[in-house]
Parts: structure tokens; C-alpha cells; sequence
């Protein structure tokens, strides 16, 4: 069997991507060439100051945006001024917005929850090393967004941290008062601070983001081309120490249904605290410790349809420790997936930069992993211990290099992980990302398995055209404990490009094009496991309106049987009125039955499958917005003695929310989860049943860190308790109350 080869792929690749890095030329940067010097405050800023007219002292001006979208390059189509100042403790920002007050979108919303509405965006690249800026994000009631933002990462909206905003709706337009402290942010020890700085403005009505300076998407990174900005005198955090305790406090009941015939109800009092603790060093480096870290069981995931999937679901971190500065450890295939820790005791991380060199390093144990073997393994009762280190370095703009090391072990039980990743930027629209990595697996008695993975992507962005090519090889004796790589023994291509065509005349359509995106598997054998083929047009016009059709073509090679799909999908998004958005598809495609019945063979069967959610904001403090997932599964062929068109299951996944955002602060919320799965016991393995869940949640979010939760909830099935001794049999109604919860959790944070 051949073995991937990094020598190979080197001496392969590399000279081609040389070649083609010479015959790309590098397109004109529109960045700013002129230092922004921005004054010292007289005073800190008053938002009542620039409601009628602007004080003297306002800092430094900002004006000419332009436009990133729809228009690249032309002037933005509503006046914005932003003003720019520091003191002592805080970086302001204040934006004057010019517009239609009737017009302008806009709710009192909960921290967060800004999409649709209109807003300003402040970027900031503190160690200006053209890769990673802070952003900030406010809507004209003052509702905050921020994020971190990484050149070929992408946004962390899991980044939360402390600012002030305010926001009030004028005769002409709006204004909103940004003030961040430094103790939020990470910047180099120094006389004079030079930063990279963007302004930025959203209209949802016009599709239009602007922004100061000139930043188009005929390049392919942002903060690259983001303008100077310097702080003349010095500035630190000063000591940044914080403390974030919880507490929680909960009570439930849940039916034990694993053996129907013996059923049985858990109590579980759950009374548990627990503690956060961050020092920062040098204004650069973060310090984290965590005792019992908070499991933010105040929120449930978003559903998705998980029946009768091949490889495994990715469901998101949601706990507020891994979640922080978690793009430190962020690589082009994921090596580390901080769910695969499942309980937490004890932590440790550290994040940082110093120079060029981004690291990041975290210890931590597990308990779940000796609680989920059987008594007598050797790993029973004991906590695996985690270690993983990450190190990067710059070089030239917006490239680097880097190194991820995991390591998880229990008893007799090892799993490392070791590998190495290349951002390089070629010229203003080309980059070529590759990582190598290898893995080793040992246990007591046994000999050592490794295996390694590789990947290499070639990606170019543009206004117009945008093309990936992405090859991923995954040997079959790979293995991560941490990682999240569902599937080894493949050899994979992906390939996708796109074209659209943008119209500046103003009319309602911005732009439409093709796209087409092909994926082919071979196993290291080199037989044929699958490939698919999803080629498709998009029409894109204002108000964030969209019309998608796609056609679907795929072949699959499963347990030693070979299935020839295809398909179609329809696509339809909008946010034309302020009070009302949404979107839906709806598709028919070949699917294979994973899960048949005891003594059939997988077999193909017809899908057909609708999703939409819809968004109702009938008041700016009130939203209902309903999810569903609808999808049913019926026979190709005659299969078990039923016919051609037999039903072999069909889903209903349904979420629906109500929202009352009583003020920024004080959030009330219903939300009903329905789920029902109909099967045909003859054809699938898959179990049957309905169940509603109902979670109510107040909740009192002062700020990112200090929070009230009182939440209760309550799940009903369709079943039922019958005889003496009780067995559990299944009903037609939801019967029978098996499960309910209430709890009350608080935190805060203290900044010392």
C-alpha cells in the first residue's frame, strides 16, 4: 500500500506553486497610506454631545466611506462621520450615521443578536501585524457584537468581552458612542502605539457594507488593507486581573427508559460552583485557570437532522472557557475540538503574542473518561489528562507558520498528535494553505499505531471569480483522540470555483452567477469510495434577497454495494422588510438507508426534504421565529415485500421561539422543540417516537461575564407507564411527562 510522502509532496507541489506565484501579479492595495493620529480625550465622550451638532473637541474625523458591497469602490450611499479619541482607560469611537429614521432597522435585542439590523463596525489590529484585528459591532440602540477576526480563519463571534456602547435614533439618522477599554484588548508594551484601524458601516436595506479606508474585495484579505493608526503617548491595561465565579443550582427528573421492561425515574440535585480566573501580563498574554468550568447549560443546541447519517454530526462548543481565545488553536483541519473534553475539573491555558509569535498552550483533566468505561478496566474511576501546545509565527503580509501538539492519556492509554501548517500568501487574491501532521496511538500490551494526515488547499478570492482546490489525505491508522476527523483511509480532492457578475446601475439585482463544486474520494488502495457534483446559480439582489437552484450528482460505495445518486435543491433567502425574514429550501434527492431492518441491505431510497426559518418582529423589543426540518425517505424498489413509493420514514423537526427583550439587559424567551420520527419497522432499524420539549429562560446579561438565569423545562413523549410492575409502551400521544428541570445560575465578574 502506498504511504503519503511529505518529501513527495514537496518536491510536486512546491515548484508548481512557485511557478504559478510568479506568473500572478499582485493587484493595486487601496489601504490608507496616511497616518490617523488620534488626540487624547479633553474629556471621555458624551453620546447627548453629538445628538444635535458635534463639540469642539470631538477627535479626530473620519469621513469619505466607501463601499466594500454591492459597489466596490463607489462612494457609500448614506453620509457616516466617525469620530476617534483615547484617555487613560479607554479607546472611543463614536460613528454619526446619516438616514431616514423610518427607515433605519433596528431592535432591542439581546447582546449579540444584531444580523438584520443596521449597524457600525470598528476594526482594530493592535499588534498591527496585518493578520488579526479586534471588531466591535453596534446597532443604533447601542447592541453589542464583537468578535475576533483572523485572515484565513474567519470571525470568532465566541470572543466576548468588556466595552461600553449607547446608541439613540436622531431627526436624521443615528449616532452611537463606542468606548473600549484597554484592559479588553492585547497590545505590544511601547511610547507610541501604531495600529491598523477600519471603520465600517452596514445598511441591511441596500446589501451595503462601507467602509474607511478604501477596503475592496478584489483582494483577498481585510486587515491587510486596514489604515495606520498611532497613539502618540503610552498606554497599558494596567493591572487586569479577573475573577468570574458561578453558581448553579438545579433540580430534575428524567425517566430511565434504557430497558423498557424495568423503567425507573433519576433525581439528580445539582448544586454546583465553580471559578474563572485570568491574569494578563505585559498587555500581551492572557493567563486562564478554571475550577468546574461553566457547562452554559442555559441554552440547548440549534436542531439538526442527525438520523440516518453516515459519519459523525458536529455539534458547536458552547462552554464560555473553551470558547475564549479558542482561535489560538485553530487550524486548517481542526486537530483540536475542545468537546471531545467532556467533563472538566481543572484547567489551564495560557494565549499570547509577543513579537511575531502567536502561542498558546492548555493542561486540563477529564473525569467523563473514567465514568463511561465498565468496572474493571483499567481507566475505570481515573481522569484522562489533556495537554495541548500551539505556536505561530508571522512572516511577511499575512503568512505564517505553525505548530499544534495534543496529547491525551488514561491508564494505559496514549494518543499524540504532532503537526505543522503554512499560511501563504502569494499576491493580493492567491494563498496556498498546506498542513502535515502524524499521529501515534499506544496501549498496555500492545503495539503502537500511527498514522498521519495531510492537506494542501490553493485558494483565490476575488469580487468576481473565486476558486479552491483542496487535497486531504488521511491514512487509515490516523487517530485524535481531541480532533474532529470523521473519516481516515481517504484520499480526497475538492474543488469549487464561482463566478458573479456585479451590477453598480442600482437596480434591485446586485449580481448572479454560477458555482460548481465537485468532491472525489479514493481510499489508499485506490478504490472509488464516493463523489459528488453540486453545480448551481445564484440571483443576489437588495435587502438581502437570494434565489439558489442547485443540481445534485453523487455516487457512494457502501457496505461493498455501489449507489448512483441524484437531485435537485431550490433555495430562497430574503430580509425585504424590516419586520419580517426568512428563508427555505426545498430539495429531492437519491439517499441511502443506513440503518435498514435486521436482514436487509442498505438500499437507495427517494428523499424529498424542506427547511425554512422565519423571523417575526412585530415591535423592536418582540420576536417569534419558527425552524423546520421536514424530511421523508420512501423505497426506489420493491424492498421487503412492500412496493415501489413505501414510506421508510419521514421527520418533523420543529423549533419555535418567543422572544421579549424586555430592555439590552433583560431577556424573556419560550421555546417548543418538537421532534417526531414515523418509521416503517419493516424496512428501517431506526426507533420511532414524538417529544415535545418546552424551555422558559429569564435571563439578566449585564455584560459578558455577569449574568441571572432562571430557566425551567419540561419534556414530554409519547409513552406511557403501564401494569404492576410497570412496563413502558409506546402511544400515539404525547402521554407521559419524562423529564423536567429547574435551575437558577449566576455570574459575575470581578475586575480587579
Amino acid at each position: 500500500m502506498q504511504t503519503f510522502q511529505p518529501a513527495h509532496l514537496r518536491r510536486t507541489l512546491l515548484p508548481a506553486l512557485l511557478l504559478l506565484a510568479s506568473a500572478l501579479t499582485a493587484s493595486l492595495s487601496h489601504a490608507a497610506d496616511d497616518k490617523l493620529r488620534i488626540p487624547r480625550a479633553s474629556r471621555a465622550p458624551a453620546l447627548a454631545d453629538y445628538v444635535n451638532g458635534v463639540p469642539a473637541d470631538a477627535g479626530a474625523l473620519v469621513t469619505g466611506f466607501r463601499q466594500f458591497k454591492p459597489g466596490d469602490g463607489q462612494p457609500a450611499s448614506l453620509e457616516t462621520r466617525a469620530y476617534l479619541s483615547y484617555d487613560d482607560q479607554n479607546f472611543y469611537a463614536v460613528f454619526v450615521c446619516k438616514d431616514d429614521p423610518k427607515q433605519v432597522r433596528a431592535r432591542i435585542a439581546r447582546r449579540e443578536d444584531l444580523p438584520g439590523d443596521d449597524a457600525v463596525q470598528l476594526d482594530l489590529d493592535t499588534f498591527h501585524d496585518k493578520q488579526r484585528s479586534f471588531r466591535f459591532y453596534a446597532n443604533p440602540y447601542g447592541v453589542q457584537m464583537d468578535a475576533k477576526h483572523t485572515e484565513g480563519v474567519g470571525d470568532d463571534f465566541n470572543f466576548d468581552t468588556q466595552w461600553r456602547s449607547d446608541g439613540q435614533l436622531t431627526a436624521d439618522g443615528y449616532v452611537v458612542l463606542m468606548a473600549i477599554p484597554f484592559k479588553s484588548l492585547r497590545f505590544r508594551s511601547a511610547d507610541v502605539q501604531d495600529w491598523g484601524i477600519a471603520l465600517g458601516r452596514i445598511v441591511p436595506r441596500l446589501n451595503e457594507f462601507s467602509y474607511w479606508p478604501y477596503i475592496t474585495q478584489r483582494q483577498e484579505a481585510f486587515v491587510p488593507q486596514m489604515a495606520s493608526a498611532e497613539i502618540a503617548a503610552p498606554v497599558s491595561a494596567g493591572r487586569n486581573i479577573q475573577l468570574n465565579p458561578y453558581v448553579y443550582m438545579g433540580r430534575s427528573r428524567a425517566l430511565d427508559a434504557a430497558d423498557p421492561s424495568r423503567p425507573g425515574w433519576r433525581h439528580d440535585n445539582k448544586n454546583q460552583a465553580g471559578l474563572d480566573t485570568k491574569f494578563v501580563l505585559a498587555d500581551a498574554f492572557a493567563v486562564d485557570l478554571t475550577f468546574n468550568p461553566d457547562f452554559s447549560e442555559v441554552e440547548s443546541d440549534e436542531p439538526q437532522v442527525i438520523i440516518d447519517q453516515r459519519y459523525e454530526v458536529q455539534f458547536p462548543e458552547k462552554r464560555p472557557f473553551f470558547l475564549e481565545n479558542s482561535g489560538f488553536f485553530a487550524t486548517p483541519q481542526p486537530l483540536f475540538f475542545s468537546r471531545r473534553i467532556i467533563d472538566p475539573q481543572l484547567g489551564a491555558r495560557v494565549t499570547g503574542r509577543t513579537g511575531d509569535w502567536s502561542l498558546g498552550g492548555l493542561l486540563m483533566n477529564d473525569q467523563a473518561a473514567g465514568k463511561l468505561v465498565p468496572f474493571g478496566d483499567p481507566a475505570y474511576g481515573k481522569d484522562a489528562r489533556i495537554s495541548v501546545a500551539r505556536a505561530q509565527r508571522d512572516f511577511s503580509a499575512d503568512s505564517n507558520v505553525g505548530a499544534l501538539l495534543t496529547d491525551r492519556r488514561i491508564a494505559g492509554h496514549a494518543n499524540t498528535v504532532a503537526g505543522a501548517d503554512v499560511r501563504w500568501k502569494l499576491n493580493d487574491n492567491w494563498v496556498l494553505t498546506g498542513q502535515l501532521a502524524g499521529s501515534r496511538s499506544s496501549e498496555t500490551g500492545a503495539p503502537d499505531a500511527t498514522g498521519n494526515l495531510a492537506f494542501v488547499e490553493a485558494l483565490r478570492s476575488d469580487r468576481d471569480f473565486n476558486y479552491s482546490g483542496q487535497y486531504l489525505d488521511v491514512s487509515s491508522k490516523f487517530a485524535s483522540d481531541l480532533a474532529f476527523v470523521p473519516r481516515a483511509d481517504i484520499r480526497q480532492t475538492t474543488q469549487s470555483a464561482s463566478y458573479l457578475w456585479n451590477r453598480g446601475d442600482g437596480g434591485w439585482l446586485v449580481s448572479h452567477g454560477p458555482s460548481i463544486k465537485a468532491i472525489g474520494t479514493k481510499d489508499h488502495a485506490s478504490v472509488l469510495q464516493d463523489w459528488s457534483t453540486d453545480a448551481w446559480y445564484s440571483v443576489n439582489g437588495l435587502r438581502s434577497t437570494t434565489f439558489e437552484a442547485h443540481k445534485l450528482d453523487a455516487y457512494e460505495l457502501y457496505a461493498g454495494l455501489d449507489f448512483r445518486k441524484s437531485g435537485f435543491q431550490l433555495a430562497a433567502n430574503t430580509e425585504w422588510f424590516h419586520w419580517l425574514q426568512g428563508w427555505v429550501k426545498v430539495g429531492q434527492n437519491d439517499v441511502i438507508n443506513y440503518v435498514p431492518a435486521a436482514g436487509l441491505a442498505p438500499f437507495l431510497g427517494d428523499a424529498r426534504s424542506v427547511s425554512a426559518n422565519l423571523k417575526f418582529t412585530p415591535h423592536p423589543q418582540f420576536r417569534i421565529e419558527q425552524t423546520l426540518f421536514w424530511n421523508d425517505l420512501r423505497t426506489k424498489d420493491g424492498a421487503a415485500g412492500y412496493a415501489a413509493g413505501s414510506n421508510v420514514y419521514r421527520e418533523l423537526l420543529s423549533r419555535t421561539k418567543f422572544n421579549y427583550q424586555h430592555s439590552r439587559f433583560l431577556t424573556a424567551h419560550l421555546i417548543l422543540d418538537y421532534t417526531r420520527l414515523d418509521t416503517n419497522s419493516a424496512l428501517t432499524a431506526l426507533p420511532g417516537g414524538k417529544q415535545l420539549t418546552a424551555d422558559l429562560l429569564f435571563s439578566y446579561l449585564l455584560s459578558p461575564g455577569t449574568a441571572l438565569f432562571f430557566g425551567y423545562t419540561d419534556r414530554q413523549e409519547n409513552l406511557r407507564l403501564s401494569g404492576n410492575p410497570q412496563i413502558l409502551e409506546r402511544t400515539r400521544a404525547l402521554d407521559l411527562h419524562t423529564g423536567r428541570k429547574f435551575f437558577v445560575k449566576l455570574n459575575y465578574l470581578f475586575q480587579l
